[in-house]
């Protein structure tokens, strides 16, 4: 069974909510709004507030358990400092912090890459390996090496957001879905873009095995090309019968 903080994952679709600032407050609203987890993105604070000490103390206080993402730059982040300098902050918080899971890319740097990973198992944490496609989707084949290979490399959690371009890519998505959550893996599947084809993934994978689904809070734009807000979430996921009743 793996978990993050209370929230066991595979038994009903748990909804994260995407925060780009140290705010309790905007972490109040998330909980309020349905949210389960928050990912905390570091890579999208301000730069008066990527300070170890600063988020320590945030995480310190949070109620809620909590990713945390430092996004780089080739995958839809926006981290401005070395690929050393992203590692280096994201293993600091980890050691020192109330952290309940961690995202890092599949193809990041490998040194930095399995640093993290060590790190992130040594003091079992869950690791959450992700890809990130925003142009189109890979093949089949090209995506279920990348899943395996990422739970190969210690990754609790496969993480595949790709960019569907038809309806047929949207099928591949959910199948693949299906095929490696029946199985007892933890599998996170996104589809990307503001069109309906990619759009409507973010609330019909989940229905298909994908144990994460990710929502800005209300007020905050979207962190990711078409993504719902964490209240819109939960009340299509509520309504379809998928969802914890709150």
């Amino acid at each position: 069974m793996i978990t993050i903080g209370d929230v066991e994952l595979g038994l009903t679709p748990v909804i994260a909510g995407v925060m780009k600032r140290l705010s309790l407050q905007d972490a109040k609203r998330a909980k309020e709004s349905g949210a389960d987890v928050i990912e905390l993105r570091l890579d999208l604070l301000e730069d008066d507030a990527r300070n170890i000490e600063k988020i320590k103390e945030f995480l310190e206080q949070l109620k809620m358990p909590v990713i945390v993402t430092n996004r780089r730059k080739e995958e839809g982040g926006s981290f401005a400092g070395t690929e050393a300098e992203r590692i280096a902050m994201l293993s600091s918080i980890l050691e020192t912090a109330p952290v309940n899971a961690v995202d890092i890319e599949f193809f990041s740097p490998e040194d930095g890459k399995r640093k993290l990973i060590d790190t992130a198992n040594s003091l079992h944490v869950p690791v959450i390996l992700s890809f990130h496609d925003f142009n189109g989707i890979p093949s089949r084949e090209d995506i279920s090496n990348i899943i395996d290979a990422m739970y190969d490399e210690g990754g609790s959690i496969a993480k595949i957001a790709v960019t569907p371009k038809t309806l047929n890519d949207a099928l591949l998505l959910l199948d693949l879905t299906h095929k490696v959550s029946s199985v007892g893996k933890l599998l996170v599947t996104i589809g990307m873009g503001s069109g309906p084809v990619g759009r409507h993934l973010r609330l019909i994978a989940p229905l298909y095995g994908s144990v994460l689904t990710y929502g800005f809070i209300e007020g905050e734009s979207e962190a990711a090309p078409g993504q719902f807000s964490v209240n819109e979430l939960r009340l299509m996921l509520d309504k379809l019968g998928t969802a914890k009743n709150h």
